[in-house]
């Protein structure tokens, strides 16, 4: 296996599937449709896309650790300003190109008592300026 390819045994991949699988849920409970999950785009990589319940298009970072933490730390400058360059990508594409986009974070932390998934719609603007 080469560097570029993730070990799918990788405890960290594991744990970021089972991150973004809990987000798309309960996305999913608050109303948003799921588009896409994983999508690359050169060399930006959005963790979720989907439509709101207003029809807005969510481009979604996705943050998952083991304990409780605090997501705010770990979407930086240089992941906002690939998350709003591929959401002017998105944009292009002709059934999106009259939508209103947002950017969104969610952080799942893994409990021993389960998963507690956190959400915050808006969390920056195209700018890149953070919430």
């Amino acid at each position: 296996m080469d560097d570029a390819t993730p070990d799918r045994r990788d405890p960290r991949h594991e744990l970021g599937a089972l991150g973004e699988a809990a987000a798309a849920a309960h996305l999913s409970e608050l109303g948003y449709r799921v588009l896409e999950r994983n999508l690359r785009v050169g060399d930006d990589e959005a963790d979720i896309v989907a439509v709101t319940p207003t029809g807005a298009v969510a481009v979604i970072e996705v943050k998952s650790r083991r304990g409780r933490w605090h997501p705010e730390d770990r979407v930086d400058r240089v992941k906002r300003g690939n998350l709003v360059r591929l959401a002017a990508t998105l944009a292009e594409r002709p059934e999106l190109r009259e939508r209103l986009f947002q950017f969104d974070v969610v952080a799942v932390s893994v409990l021993d008592s389960g998963t507690e998934v956190v959400h915050w719609p808006h969390a920056f603007d195209a700018s890149g300026t953070p919430w």
